[in-house]
Parts: C-alpha cells; structure tokens; sequence
C-alpha cells in the first residue's frame, strides 16, 4: 500500500521512531544487570505495561502472560536480541558501514543473541539430523564455528553438549581477541580453539561432525570457495548447518534481510539456492526446517556415510 499523503507518511515515520524507544524499553525491561538505574528500569517496564507486555500486579511489574511464555520457555533471550538490533543500527548510523567496523559492544550484544542457539539445536535441531546424535556421543566429537565472532556461541554448545570441542574461525582479530576473554572467562581455552582464518583456506579434512555457516557475514566468494572446503571438513555422516535470510512470502522482510546481509558483509542467499548450493558440494539430505519467526532460515545437509537411525539417543 502506497502511503498518499504527506500527514500518512509523517504518521508512519513517528510510529518508527516510537518503534526503536519501544524496542529499547523492552531491553531494559527484560535486562537483570544490576547495575541498571531502578527508575530507568521501572519507567521501561511502564512502556512496557502500555504495550500489554507487561502488566501490574501487587507483586510489582511482571510479564503478561503471552511474554511470560516466551522468556520463560529460555528459547531466546529477548532482551539480548533486542539490545543487539539497536547497538548494530546504532553503530551503521555512526559510521560503522559493516559488522566488522561496530564498536565491542554491539559485538558483545550480537553474541549474546546467537549464543541461545545452542539450547535450541539441542531440543530441535539434533533429533532431526540423522546420526548426529550417534557422533556426538562418540569419541571427542568436534564442531567448525564458522565466523566465531566474540565467541559467544562456541562457548555455549560446550556448555550444552560436555564432550564436544568447538574450533572458531574468523578473519577479524579484534573479535577474536574478545572470543579470547569469553573463553577464558568461561574456562573453555581448552575445548575451543580460535583460528584467525578464512573458511576459504579451510584444509581440516573429516574432521567434524557439524560445521555451522552463517551466510550473512560471510562474504559470497568467501562462501562458494569455502563449502566444498567444508563439506571434505566434515567426517562421514557430519552435517553442515547453514543459516540465511528468509526471502520469500513478504517483500518487506525480504528488503530488511537484504538491508541487514549488507550491514554483516556477508551474502544474501535465498532457501533454494541454499539447498542448490549444498547439493552442489555433494551433501545429500539437504532441506530447509521450519524456523521460529525472527531466526534465521536454517538449510542443512550431511555428508555421505557414517551412523544411520536416530540422531539422538
């Protein structure tokens, strides 16, 4: 729908506006930093309770019942995704025209989002990846985090899954130098390795039993030079992981996922030429599962040979 008048444009754009304070509110809100001043905090939970998110009660501010579903089923942590959206505009506005160029913060917050993920791959993920489950109860199963960044996510699968060491690519130093303080905070140096290196000059040979590529921040001849790399990474029956925007069904999601891929640098891949893509490195098995809204399309495909049944046990 074309907006005709100057007065609907003006509308439209204050209800933007409004959008990112509303967004902001619902990060501070939902933040247990305790170092957060209370009155900011209880004045975000009021925007909050005008937007039905939350309500009041004689117990203080909580949760409505549909946010209370969310945050307490752990699937995702709102405030961490929602603070990561504002720090990574916040940081292009300012001049930062890639991913590469936002501030420690915005990287920070941007791992914290993905670091979820983990959770989710082991309730969804790795029941639905034939064999997989077999591998990782095998004998010092290793993952290929592609594009590690701060390191947020290979600490969390180490969590998750104890046997499982993580290897973390990535071109940037100074994400890898705060995936260094992550790691070590956590008491991972020894099951996670960072490797300053592109996924193009991968030569780990059946190495891994899952590999994970994040498209949108891996630049397009970086990517097409790295999957067949991957796919001779994986050992036998591993499984390659990509994630990539969802660019059908509704044109404004598909302009704001292209918008967003040019911000990571990375390259915009649609769910068919995902599959093609992965078909093409000789991956069998290849689909694309159903994700939840606002995560990312997921396109996987596994390696020929190795364990068959159940991917869990």
């Amino acid at each position: 729908m074309q907006i005709a008048t100057a007065a609907e444009a003006g509308t439209l754009i204050r209800r933007l506006q409004e959008g990112v304070w509303q967004l902001a509110a619902l990060a501070v809100a939902l933040n247990d930093d305790p170092g957060r001043d209370a009155e900011q905090k209880r004045q975000a939970q009021q925007v909050l309770v005008e937007l039905g998110l939350m309500s009041e009660t004689s117990g203080g501010v909580v949760p409505a019942a549909g946010l209370a579903e969310i945050v307490n089923s752990g699937s995702v942590d709102i405030a961490a995704v929602s603070a990561a959206n504002i720090l990574q505009t916040a940081g292009m506005l300012s001049g930062a025209a890639a991913w590469a160029s936002q501030n420690d913060e915005a990287l920070l917050a941007q791992g914290r989002g993905s670091a979820q993920a983990a959770a989710a791959f082991k309730m969804f993920g790795l029941p639905m990846l034939e064999g997989l489950g077999d591998l990782f109860d095998g004998e010092s199963p290793q993952m290929l985090d592609v594009g590690v960044g701060v390191g947020a996510m290979a600490v969390a699968y180490c969590r998750t899954f104890p046997g499982l060491r993580v290897v973390g690519l990535d071109v940037l130093p100074r994400a890898l130098e705060l995936a260094r303080r992550q790691v070590g905070e956590a008491g991972l140096a020894e099951r996670i390795e960072l490797r300053q290196q592109d996924v193009a000059s991968l030569e780990d040979d059946r190495t891994y039993a899952l590999a994970w590529l994040p498209a949108p921040f891996v630049p397009r001849p970086a990517l097409e030079a790295g999957l067949p790399r991957l796919a001779k990474a994986l050992v036998p029956g591993g499984w390659l992981m990509m994630a990539h925007g969802k660019l059908h069904d509704d044109p404004l999601q598909n302009a704001l996922s292209r918008f967003q891929t040019t911000v990571y640098g990375g390259a915009a891949v649609d769910e068919d030429e995902a599959q093609a893509l992965l078909r093409g490195v000789g991956l069998e098995q290849v689909l694309s599962p159903p994700t939840p809204e606002g995560a990312p399309a997921i396109t996987v495909g596994r390696r020929p040979g190795g364990p068959t049944g159940a991917g869990a046990a």
